[in-house]
Order: C-alpha cells, then sequence, then structure tokens
C-alpha cells in the first residue's frame, strides 16, 4: 500500500514581503522614496524576508526580490536626501535674501532724504527734486537715480502747494512681494526725515496736510 504522504500537495514557497519591498523600492524612486517613508519601509520588507527566507527556505523564497527590494529602497532614500535639504534651505536662503533687500532699501531711502536735504541747501535754493537730478548732480548713485536697485522700485519726487513749505516724498516698494518675492516692505519718507514702514508693496507715503503716511509704521 502507497504513502498517502506521497501524494501531499508541494508547498510554495511565499514571495509575498520580497515582492513588497521591490515594488516599494521601484514606487519610491521617482517619488523621493516617498518622504523617506516608503523607502525604510522599503528596507525593513527586504531585511526581514531574507531572514525567514535564510530561516526557513521551505515557506519563503525571493531572495533576488529581497536584495533587489532593498538596493531600490535605499537609492530612494539616498535621492530624496538632497531634495528634503534643498526644499529645508531654499525658502531660508530666500527670507535671508528679502532681507538684505530690505535693509538695502531702507538705507537707500534715507541716502535720499539726506540728498534732497544738500540739493534744497545748494543748488535748489530751498526747494526739493527728484530722483534723476539728484543722480545727476552725483547726491546719489546712478543705479538708485533710475528709480529701480537691489529689486525695490524707488521714487522721489517734490511736492510744491501754494502756501505751504516745500516738501517731498520719497517712496521704496519690492519689485514683488511674497514668499518668493524681492521683499516684504516697503518704506516712506519726506522732508522730516522720518522713515516709515508697512507690509507688503504700497507707495508709502503722506498727504500735503498730514505727512505721515496712512499704514506707515516709524522705524527709530
Amino acid at each position: 500500500m502507497q504513502d498517502p504522504g506521497m501524494y501531499a500537495p508541494a508547498i510554495r514557497p511565499s514571495k509575498g514581503m520580497a515582492i513588497a519591498s521591490l515594488l516599494l523600492g521601484i514606487i519610491s524612486i521617482p517619488t523621493l522614496g516617498l518622504i523617506c517613508v516608503g523607502g525604510i519601509v522599503g528596507i525593513i520588507l527586504g531585511v526581514i524576508a531574507l531572514g525567514k527566507i535564510k530561516s526557513d527556505p521551505a515557506h519563503y523564497a525571493g531572495k533576488g526580490l529581497a536584495i533587489a527590494g532593498i538596493v531600490t529602497s535605499s537609492l530612494s532614500i539616498l535621492i530624496a536626501i538632497p531634495g528634503i535639504i534643498a526644499a529645508i534651505a531654499i525658502p531660508n536662503l530666500h527670507k535671508s535674501q528679502q532681507a538684505a533687500h530690505e535693509i538695502t532699501a531702507l538705507h537707500e531711502v534715507r541716502t535720499i532724504g539726506q540728498a534732497q536735504v544738500l540739493y534744497s541747501l545748494s543748488k535748489g535754493d530751498g526747494e526739493f527734486t527728484d530722483l534723476r537730478t539728484l543722480g545727476a548732480e552725483g547726491l546719489i548713485d546712478a543705479t538708485l537715480a533710475t528709480g529701480e536697485k537691489n529689486g525695490y522700485l524707488f521714487t522721489s519726487e517734490p511736492v510744491i502747494v501754494s502756501g505751504l513749505s516745500p516738501m517731498f516724498n520719497t517712496t521704496a516698494k519690492p519689485t514683488q512681494a511674497g514668499t518668493f518675492g524681492t521683499g516684504n516692505r516697503s518704506f516712506g519718507s519726506n522732508e522730516i526725515l522720518v522713515v516709515y514702514e508697512a507690509e507688503g508693496a504700497i507707495d508709502l507715503k503722506g498727504t500735503p496736510s498730514n505727512r505721515v503716511p496712512a499704514g506707515g509704521k516709524a522705524i527709530d
């Protein structure tokens, strides 16, 4: 009589964990490691699969798949790391550049105010003038005299009102505000030589009767 065990169905070794590791590795490469999480899980699954294959080869298989999963998952993480670093560093770098532009613009507004006073005391004969004339007289640099410098737009114009003393308005606003703009603060000043600031890109200047710009905050 034949042994019934001779006809028992053969056990097919499982490759599920190894396949899962490989699939995660493949998917993670174009998706930057699924922000590293997918790549890490893929490596863990691959390592576990190799351990099971070594300890119980009768029930587990797919050594090549598991190794490929570990390799592709590791590669996805290596690709993702520079992208993650850039995602963190670039916005911070841009904020630093914006801050530098704002500080420079503030300095230029003060420079224009001093130039206006010097012009008034000399060739202006008590009157103020515009940026182009201040540049022609050598009181400000040629770039500033064009009205655009370091990501900011500048204006400075005389204000003439009958019965009132000569006045001028100076403004500075970013060419583009926002997260990736050239700045996020606007500045304004006048013959009083107090500089005001406000958020956004606006023309910050007062009226002939009220020299404090609406919405402006004086800078100490």
